[in-house]
């Protein structure tokens, strides 16, 4: 009884790791640049390629490694991009047993003694191949003392030696090893290159499945090759080689692409029972719901680009009328549904539970999707002339009127004295403006602030000031006035304390004028129109223009209490 040995499966990752240039995919500069510099004679004794996971950094070396050193399939054949496959070379490279080609892991070798080993192999010909090469993975693992040992022999290594680094964290490589090498950044390879790939492979492994399943997969991966594989690898083991969307879908824990689109279409109508039955089933399959709010942002970011005019030629036939209808309803609507997918998307890692704080991003996206966006309320509101001046600020009160309630006149810019200029002596003073002005023009910031919020003006003459204080005021401000008072001007300052006083302080009186000027503005039709439109929002904040012409209203900031206004 003899039993038949099955041999070891080998998994897609590995199966189809390219063995030549021409079939590394999504990388066309670095090979043309590569395919450059040999035919030139122009290559440089050290690499470095970088990228995120599964996109080639380890195959580009062993490909470069075995192009290097490949003989042809006659024994006379010189260095290519396209190396046989056949020659001894070759094969030995292939099987990782040449003794000319070392690939070390940089993880398990970070120590200054393991550069030392490669210091001292460096010193010492290749044995038969055309170059020794040293291929370190993950390089960026090595020591600092690690690095430092090997950067003399990095930059002058003996003829016949070439060094391959590979890393995915290229900000940890020192920048002393950076200048000795050649950079290639790997890019992620785009889905529309991936499916395709993934359709040949199935074809060669007698795969079944639909061009969906394979752009999910594709997707998923997120443009690295060997994660693709890996996921077809699964995908092919779960559903015994008949792939379908809905299998994908449950295999990555998506919610199927059908139902991600039932649950934007209706949410973005305003039909939010209908989207929050799809999520619902979705989830039942086991979709997760952070996926699920992925999945929504992709198809907004699709319909946005093809509403923008951009490329749209990574989308699935299937996908193309879903993302045409989404588009049309304009960029604006698209932009708003972004951001609170978004924020939302956010708030899932967050929430208690997940599935609810989904459903209650469904339902604000739905509720939202009811509101029209700024450009439409404006083209809905009545045309109405804008005044013919902005609603004066009003003054600050005299000191012989100082019961009236009114605001604190802005003061002007005023330029500082250069140091050949020196400054007037005799500063004019005829309000509690002028002293703030003149504290923020010595930088006495907090001195000014205090005048502003806790000093009440009674009489202000030349040399004198009488003034009342609040009941918080700093006991030291009116010696702190009398102080500054003389210095600035050059004259002898009396400030005296009255409870005479009985005005408002320069604070209470700008917020006066800005409840008045509010007013003023609520009863404008237009803001008027607004806030009718909006119940329950309130002008929150007033902004003074540009008056160039004296034309312009003032804009208003408006604030809304019970609903959010976006968009």
């Amino acid at each position: 009884m003899s039993d038949s040995a099955q041999p070891a499966y080998r998994v897609l990752a590995r199966k189809y790791r390219p063995d030549k240039f021409s079939e590394l995919i999504g990388q066309e500069p670095l090979v043309r640049t590569l395919s450059n510099a040999l035919s030139l004679g122009r290559l440089a004794h050290a690499f470095v390629l970088t990228g995120v996971r599964g996109i080639g950094k380890t195959s580009t070396a062993r490909l470069l490694a075995k192009g290097l050193n490949c003989i042809g399939e006659d024994g006379t054949g010189g260095a290519t991009l396209e190396p046989c496959g056949i020659c001894e070379p070759c094969i030995a490279i292939s099987a990782g047993r040449h003794v000319d080609v070392l690939e070390i892991d940089a993880a398990s070798h970070t120590g200054v003694d393991d550069a030392r080993e490669i210091i001292e192999g460096v010193a010492y010909r290749p044995v038969s191949a055309r170059h020794k090469i040293y291929i370190i993975d993950e390089v960026h693992m090595m020591s600092k003392s690690a690095f430092n040992a090997l950067l003399k022999t990095l930059e002058e290594p003996p003829d016949g030696v070439k060094f391959i680094f590979a890393t995915t964290e290229i900000r940890k490589v020192p920048v002393t090893i950076l200048s000795r090498c050649q950079r290639y950044d790997l890019r992620r390879v785009p889905e529309a290159q991936l499916t395709p790939h993934l359709e040949m492979i199935c074809q060669r492994e007698s795969i079944k499945a639909d061009s969906a399943a394979l752009a999910a997969i594709a997707r998923a991966a997120e443009g690295s090759v060997r994660d693709a594989l890996s996921l077809l690898d699964q995908a092919a083991a779960m559903t015994a080689d008949t792939l379908t969307s809905n299998t994908v879908d449950d295999m990555l824990g998506r919610p199927g692409r059908r139902e991600s689109q039932t649950i934007l279409v209706a949410a973005l109508a305003g039909e939010t029972s209908t989207a929050l039955a799809a999520f619902a089933a979705a989830y039942s399959r086991g979709a997760e719901p952070e996926m699920v709010i992925t999945d929504l942002l992709d198809l907004v970011h699709q319909a946005s680009l093809k509403a923008a005019g951009g490329d749209d030629s990574g989308l699935i036939e299937a996908e193309r009328e879903m993302v045409d209808d989404l588009a049309s309803i304009g960029i604006a609507r698209l932009g708003r549904a972004w951001q609170l997918l978004l924020k939302g998307h956010g708030e899932l890692t967050q929430a208690p539970n997940p599935a609810a704080a989904a459903e209650m991003l469904i339902i604000r996206l739905a509720h939202a999707a009811q509101m029209p966006t700024p450009g439409e309320l404006l083209q809905k509101l009545p045309d109405t002339p804008a005044p013919a001046a902005s609603t004066p600020m009003p003054q600050e009160a005299s000191p012989q009127d100082t019961a009236k309630p009114t605001a604190k006149t802005q003061p002007a810019v005023v330029p500082m004295a250069s140091p050949t200029e020196p400054a007037p002596a005799r500063p004019d003073i005829t309000s509690l403006g002028d002293i703030v002005m003149l504290a923020e023009q010595h930088d006495e910031l907090l001195l000014a602030a205090r005048i502003r919020n806790h000093v009440q003006l009674v009489s202000l003459q030349p040399g004198q000031l009488q003034i009342g204080l609040t009941q918080h005021a700093p006991e030291q401000l009116a010696g702190d006035l009398t102080r500054y008072l003389s210095h600035w001007t050059g004259t002898r300052w009396l400030v005296s304390l009255s409870d005479a006083a009985n005005g408002k302080t320069l604070a209470e009186q700008q917020h006066d004028a800005d409840l008045k000027l509010r007013d003023n503005l609520a009863s404008e039709p237009l803001v008027a129109r607004i806030l009718e439109v909006f119940p329950g929002a309130k002008i929150d904040e007033v902004k003074t223009p540009d008056l160039t012409d004296g034309t312009q209203m003032p804009d208003a900031d408006f604030g809304d209490n019970n609903e959010e206004m976006s968009g």
